[in-house]
């Protein structure tokens, strides 16, 4: 199963925000270079979250983004809901009429009952802890002569 990348940019833009000092904003263009997200999708995950009242957005030259609630208070969860709505591995999950076998299908279900547990677990991590366990980007070693390493 993979995460839509929308959801793994909001939390990417979340664990950032958490990270910055409290109250202050943050730049889309800062948060689009320090969290490799395209800037233009960053503007528009942005729009979603500050809608559902996860961060607050400002214009202007002190502008820009911050967390709305202490980062104790949003779950990774509060990011799908806001951005995704579902994680279901199978579209007929949440859309049994798409599928001619989903009213006597066993593994609809099963799929079902997957996607809860996922997202149950989710409900229980917070961006307070994802952003306890950044580790500030190391630079990647250059090798000068690989042939010195065999």
């Amino acid at each position: 199963m993979l995460i839509p990348m929308k959801v793994d940019y909001g939390v990417r833009m979340l664990v950032y925000l958490a990270l910055r000092p409290e109250g202050t904003y943050s730049s889309t263009s800062e948060i689009s270079t320090a969290r490799h997200i395209p800037e233009p999708y960053l503007l528009h995950i942005c729009s979603e979250l500050q809608k559902a009242g996860v961060i607050e957005s400002r214009r202007g030259p002190q502008g820009g983004h911050r967390l709305a609630k202490a980062a104790d208070q949003i779950s990774v969860s509060d990011v799908v809901n806001s951005l995704d709505y579902s994680l279901a591995p199978l579209s007929c999950v949440d859309h049994a009429s798409e599928c001619q076998l989903s009213s006597g299908c066993a593994q609809r279900d099963m799929w079902g009952e997957v996607e809860q547990l996922l997202l149950s677990h989710l409900e229980s991590v917070r961006v307070s802890d994802l952003a306890g366990k950044e580790k500030p980007n190391e630079p990647v070693p250059v090798i000068a002569n690989i042939s010195a390493m065999c």
